[in-house]
């Protein structure tokens, strides 16, 4: 009997295979995709035991051209499920040890400097000319996200890659986007989504907004740089419904 093939292929990074709910097979779609892929083997064998969910262990890896395939992690994206285990996630990834893993170290301020410009090359002109100078302001917030202590981040957490099974967060997968940064990033959608009561310090949650509110802007901003103008739409309305 043929294991059955289901092809997922909305990510922005990576085109996915999972074969007979068994293995996941991963290839990137880009040369930026395959900087993170490089990463993830390097990553996450280190990272694995230091977490108390499942991650992905890549078990096959081909560099010519770029694949790698993994264990399946069976689980549904989570929606407000296990607050206390997702908490415990988050406190042991921002625990680990930064000088122990092979993460990359950008300078965080820059980085999102050179992306808020970006944005305003991009972005800011799709604007109606009333909501450009909410976006400005937006952007200027850029230059307040400092004084944090680093810590390794997923920087990319939202419900399609925490993986919930019988009501416990079991896995998180799409490690690559990871690196040594603000902590504020990994809970931008789960404070301004699932678990906006969560007790946290007052300068992270005012952080995270300013990470959630841009979210919005990559999509755009990605939707431009791939000429998929659906992305570009989808990613407007989010701004808009965050100015």
């Amino acid at each position: 009997m043929e294991a059955a093939l289901r092809e997922l292929d909305d990510g922005w990074d990576f085109k996915v295979l999972v074969v007979g709910d068994a293995w996941v097979v991963r290839w990137p779609r880009h040369r930026l995709a395959v900087e993170e892929i490089e990463q993830e083997v390097e990553l996450l064998p280190v990272l694995g035991p230091l977490l108390p969910v499942e991650v992905p262990q890549f078990e096959y890896v081909s560099r010519e051209p770029w694949l790698v395939a993994y264990r399946f992690i069976r689980g549904e994206p989570l929606v407000d499920e296990d607050p206390e285990g997702v908490r415990g996630f988050l406190d042991a990834l921002h625990g680990v040890d930064v000088d122990d893993v092979p993460a990359q170290r950008p300078d965080w301020l820059e980085t999102y400097r050179q992306q808020a410009d970006e944005f305003r090359r991009v972005v800011l002109p799709l604007l109606d000319a009333d909501e450009r100078a909410h976006g400005e302001a937006l952007l200027a917030e850029v230059e307040t996200l400092t004084g944090f202590q680093p810590a390794l981040t997923h920087s990319d957490l939202g419900p399609t890659h925490l993986l919930v099974r019988d009501g416990r967060l079991a896995g998180v997968i799409d490690w690559g986007d990871a690196r040594i940064g603000d902590p504020a990033l990994d809970y931008a959608w789960l404070l301004n989504g699932p678990f906006p009561d969560w007790d946290v310090d007052d300068d992270l949650r005012r952080r995270a907004q300013i990470y959630h509110r841009l979210g919005p802007w990559f999509e755009v901003h990605y939707g431009d740089f791939t000429d998929q103008p659906q992305w570009v739409r989808s990613g407007l309305a989010g701004v808009r419904s965050r100015l």
